[in-house]
């Protein structure tokens, strides 16, 4: 009898274990591993370019044959979309000096708030994959979105947040000092982390309709002394 039962408390502990374990993998396949370890790395707070970065710039930009011609059509006054207070594209807006972001970490979303033309953007984390109505991930104060900013999702990788992008519309990556011409099959790849003190970004274009080879660029923020403010543009 004492056999029989020491037997039966036997297995029932290996089924509440592999139960356990059960579960513990349905966490992890529905949330992602961040559902039960989250990141230590700190983003938050509100920062602005920093015009000093050396290593700042965009690399060499090696257009495809389409990708000359929409670079060579380009005309500021009819084809700039910020004259419409709509973000040409994403190098725009992280390469506006001046211009404070703000942004918030928390459990399933990462938000950046860009004082210019006053943007929300929505990072959600750990989704499997773009959905499939991609919607824009940035809108104005007046909820309308901006498609020229892509869908994005996003994840961490140790002290790393990573941004994918796609479903853009066609713009430019930036139309500050020169235009760079995007195409709605563009996917960009963007990776935050911190440089000591500094907020360290570097963003990978891939565009085979515009781009023969990936376009990077880098980037440096520090800490802002200025909060950031309605921008009010109007058009």
């Amino acid at each position: 009898m004492r056999h029989t039962l020491n037997f039966c408390v036997s297995k029932m502990k290996k089924y509440k274990k592999k139960k356990n374990e059960r579960y513990l993998i349905l966490i992890v396949f529905l949330f992602g591993v961040s559902a039960v370890a989250q990141t230590e790395l700190d983003l938050k707070g509100t920062w602005i370019i920093d015009s000093t970065f050396e290593n700042g710039g965009y690399s060499e930009v090696m257009y495809t044959p389409e990708g000359k011609i929409r670079a060579g059509s380009y005309s500021f006054l009819t084809d700039d979309p910020s004259l419409q207070c709509i973000p040409s594209g994403l190098g725009r807006i992280w390469g506006s000096p001046g211009s404070p972001i703000e942004i918030q970490q928390l459990e399933s979303t990462v938000l950046i708030h860009y004082e210019m033309f006053d943007l929300r953007r929505t990072v959600w984390l750990n989704r499997r994959g773009h959905s499939v109505d991609a919607a824009p991930s940035v809108v104005n104060l007046k909820d309308q979105a901006m498609p020229t900013m892509g869908n994005s999702i996003g994840w961490y990788e140790d002290d790393t947040l990573v941004i994918e992008t796609l479903a853009y519309s066609r713009g430019y990556v930036t139309t500050l000092g020169r235009a760079i011409p995007q195409s709605a099959a563009m996917r960009s790849i963007e990776r935050l982390y911190r440089d000591g003190d500094r907020l360290a970004i570097e963003v990978t274009y891939i565009d085979p309709i515009v781009f023969q080879e990936p376009l990077t660029r880098a980037y440096r923020f520090k800490k802002s002394p200025f909060a950031v403010i309605l921008y009010g543009c109007e058009f």
